[in-house]
């Protein structure tokens, strides 16, 4: 790490900026690495130690966990993006709180903007709201920045991907050491979008995200 003191470190984001890193940036590394394992390479080295007869899993096995990937991602995504909206309205003032028209306490409040925007009820007299620790933790309406993270993280990803389209290995040791030194070691001690920019090499695009999303339908 290039930070002098921990406080500049990775930080959760309970811990106020410049003292860690921006809030929708927090979670871009480990979001970038967790493209790897669904690569088939990554898949192949992963399966080998568990084999006694050295044989890793079958393409056709690894060809259906790639496609299982993206799995409900429509409703993932719609009750994500609902609890954000929700996370907004209950950070914006006491309640009650009004949703199209009508009046509502926090908890039913959350059951019926769930409901409305995935189109599927949670279970009667359920608030699952309770067990949903960001909202307390210091993401105080700022859980929408979760889609931002997962949007850079494929961006970054991609640098990894072009190698892997292009017949080279994944998992490649220069690149790597770009990342670390370009991403991880700066930790709070350079913007984000600085960060972003000097191993990119260009301003980050969220067309990768969006090309991985389209393709998995």
């Amino acid at each position: 790490s290039r930070s002098r003191d921990s406080l500049h470190s990775w930080a959760w984001s309970a811990v106020p900026w410049p003292g860690g890193v921006e809030q929708d940036f927090l979670e871009v590394p480990s979001m970038m690495l967790e493209n790897f394992v669904w690569e088939p390479e990554v898949l192949r080295r992963l399966s080998r130690p568990a084999a006694d007869d050295g044989s890793v899993l079958e393409d056709s096995t690894i060809d259906a966990i790639g496609r299982s990937r993206f799995l409900a991602t429509g409703y993932a995504k719609s009750k994500y993006l609902a609890m954000s909206l929700y996370d907004l309205r209950v950070h914006g003032g006491p309640g009650p709180y009004e949703f199209e028209g009508k009046t509502y306490d926090a908890a039913s409040l959350y059951n019926v903007m769930i409901e409305r925007y995935t189109g599927i009820a949670p279970m009667p007299g359920s608030f699952a709201a309770a067990s949903w620790f960001h909202l307390l933790m210091g993401y105080d309406a700022g859980y929408y920045g979760y889609i931002y993270s997962e949007t850079l993280a494929a961006d970054l990803f991609g640098r990894f991907g072009e190698l892997s389209r292009d017949g080279k290995s994944v998992v490649d040791g220069d690149l790597g050491e770009k990342y670390r030194d370009e991403i991880l070691s700066p930790c709070a001690t350079a913007d984000g979008e600085a960060m972003l920019l000097d191993f990119l090499g260009r301003a980050p695009s969220k067309d990768a995200f969006l090309k991985s999303r389209i393709s998995a339908t």
